[in-house]
C-alpha cells in the first residue's frame, strides 16, 4: 500500500487589508476616554477601597481573627522571627 498525501488546501484572501494594518488603524482611530467616565472610575475604586478597609478593620475586630494574631505573636516570640513575616 502506497502512502497518499492530503491534497494542499488553498484559501484565499477575504479581506484586503492585513491584520497588522488593521489595528494600527485602530490604534489611529481610538478615541481619548472621556474625563467624566475617568473621574466615575476614580470616584468607583476611591468607594471601593474605602469599603475595603472598613471590611479589613471590621475582620480584625473578630475574636477569632483576634485570637489567630495572638497565636501568631505567641508562636512568633516562641520561634523566633524568621517563621513570622507580614
Amino acid at each position: 500500500m502506497a502512502a497518499q498525501s492530503a491534497p494542499k488546501v488553498v484559501l484565499k484572501s477575504t479581506t484586503k487589508m492585513s491584520l497588522n494594518e488593521r489595528f494600527t488603524n485602530m490604534l489611529k482611530n481610538k478615541q481619548p476616554m472621556p474625563v467624566n467616565i475617568r473621574a466615575s472610575m476614580q470616584q468607583q475604586q476611591q468607594l471601593a477601597s474605602a469599603r475595603n478597609r472598613r471590611l479589613a478593620q471590621q475582620m480584625e475586630n473578630r475574636p477569632s481573627v483576634q485570637a489567630a494574631l495572638k497565636l501568631k505573636q505567641v508562636v512568633c516570640h516562641q520561634y523566633g522571627r524568621f517563621l513570622c513575616y507580614q
